[in-house]
């Protein structure tokens, strides 16, 4: 895999649309307007050809505007990726939800493409943006190639688990400040990987990865390392395992006591600092407006996540009926992509992400965590906070404290303090649809003893014994009946 350093190009016009049922509200440059009918909507579609166009959050809502069967909408791993218009040609992304709470979306994303425009990188899709903000902090060529099967195999979502799904009082959330960005640009990376001997040292500074036998103590309230249990979903077992992890990660699970036998080992043959120069320019994104600022960081968080691209279970929906009511599914032909020799780095990045989490945040306090989620932790208001606690980026930081909580799954919680509202965080749901799941206890599958997390990129089942087979089948089955694991 190549990456090359970007050429500068003439900023590209964009657009903010927002769509409902038979209307289309456009905002341009040019200024704003309000097109209702389909003729009318179709007609302002062939005039937003060569304009990257952007809804809020879900991109489906635009089938709606001119009818659900002129449209034809791209999914990966069954998330919605763009829509098109067949007629016109003109395609739609989302911004994921990063503008919603601000009342003027069109001037944020004026802000941020004046901040993209100062390194050369048009608007686009978040990944697009992400990907050539990268290559915007080149100076060189850079050649990437591992072994594909190595990075597949290291590549494991984040931590996900709760303790118990109940309700709870006076807790605090605390979180990694930019985890992601700081871990890819504190060491690194392996740009090749070549075997060395299973008998070297293991070095958790260097982007190493490594097959081995690893016995975890059951007694270990926090198993170190995932475990694959299905092409959808992970596990942090006890007992006996057997896989292939980053080096830093068989050194956290040597640190807190694991018997570690190493069968193979691949060293990086050749590192560089790929990410120091771009973190640099992808901070000055945080010193924007509220608002355009929530973008850049979205923008700067999805560059990890580039290189665990895949070009499996693509497909297409389109739907018989225009109401939208009847859809059909297309599967598309996979296809390789290069970033499949440079899924490493995603592998070495989020593995630095969980060993911190782990060690700092699990095992670094005096009051064990009742949920964790990726780069936070929930934990007592009297407990210590991790001893790597500050304002700078990759530090602790306390975002939230929470008088009263009450944990219902992984990401899915709502907590408030005297006098206030309740706050809702509810992974794949809206504020309303998290309010009404919140007023039914019991009903459906979020229900109290519900502990199976849905990650964006693996489901995480709840901890047990690596030889609990029917336990692991059980939990594999309740993920399932959710979608979420295959």
């Amino acid at each position: 895999m190549n990456i090359a350093p970007l050429k500068s190009l003439e900023p590209k016009p964009f657009a903010y649309l927002q769509p409902d049922t038979r209307q289309l509200y456009v905002e341009t440059e040019n200024g704003a307007t309000l097109f209702k009918g389909r003729r009318s909507i179709e007609k302002a579609l062939v005039t937003l050809k060569g304009f990257t166009c952007y809804v809020g959050s879900n991109v489906e809502s635009m089938k709606h505007t001119t009818g659900a069967t002129s449209w034809t909408l791209s999914t990966w791993r069954g998330r919605e990726t763009r829509i098109r218009h067949e007629a016109s040609g003109l395609g739609v992304t989302s911004l994921r939800g990063t503008l919603a709470d601000t009342r003027e979306p069109f001037e944020a994303l004026l802000e941020v493409a004046g901040w993209l425009n100062t390194y050369g990188v048009n608007m686009g899709s978040i990944s697009s943006m992400s990907w050539n903000l990268l290559r915007a902090s080149l100076d060189q060529d850079i050649r990437i190639g591992a072994d594909p099967r190595l990075g597949s195999a290291s590549f494991f979502g984040p931590r996900q688990e709760v303790r118990e799904p109940k309700k709870y009082h006076d807790f605090q959330l605390v979180d990694i400040h930019a985890a992601y960005p700081s871990s890819m640009s504190r060491r690194p990376v392996a740009l090749s990987l070549a075997p060395v001997s299973a008998s070297s040292r293991l070095d958790p500074d260097l982007p190493g990865i490594a097959s081995a036998i690893v016995d975890v103590p059951s007694d270990l309230p926090f198993p170190p390392l995932p475990v694959r249990v299905s092409p959808d979903a992970i596990q942090f077992q006890h007992g006996r395992i057997k896989g292939v992890w980053s080096w830093c990660e068989l050194d956290a699970a040597r640190s807190l006591g694991c018997d570690v036998t190493i069968l193979k080992a691949w060293a990086p043959r050749r590192s560089f600092d790929l990410f120091g120069p771009w973190w640099e320019i992808a901070q000055s994104g945080r010193s924007l407006s509220p608002a355009a600022a929530n973008l850049a960081k979205a923008i700067a968080n999805n560059t990890w996540g580039q290189f665990a691209m895949t070009g499996d279970r693509r497909s297409e929906v389109r739907w018989h009926d225009d109401k939208g009511e009847y859809a059909f599914e297309t599967p598309l032909e996979p296809r390789v992509l290069p970033h499949a020799r440079a899924m490493h780095i995603a592998a070495e990045t989020t593995a630095r992400v969980r060993v911190q989490t782990l060690i700092e945040g699990a095992y670094g306090t005096d009051s064990p965590p009742v949920h964790i989620d990726t780069d936070g932790v929930i934990i007592p208001l009297r407990a210590t906070p991790p001893a790597n606690s500050g304002s700078s980026f990759g530090q602790w930081r306390v975002k939230e404290t929470m008088t009263e909580l009450e944990i219902r799954a992984p990401q899915f919680y709502r907590w408030r303090n005297k006098g206030e509202e309740w706050h809702y965080v509810a992974s794949g749901m809206n504020e309303a649809s998290a309010i009404a799941t919140f007023s039914r206890p019991g009903s459906g599958f979020l229900h109290d003893s519900s502990r199976v997390a849905v990650g964006r990129y693996d489901a995480v089942l709840p901890p047990c014994h690596a030889e609990d087979r029917a336990r692991i089948e059980a939990l594999l089955k309740e993920a399932r009946s959710r979608g979420v694991a295959a």
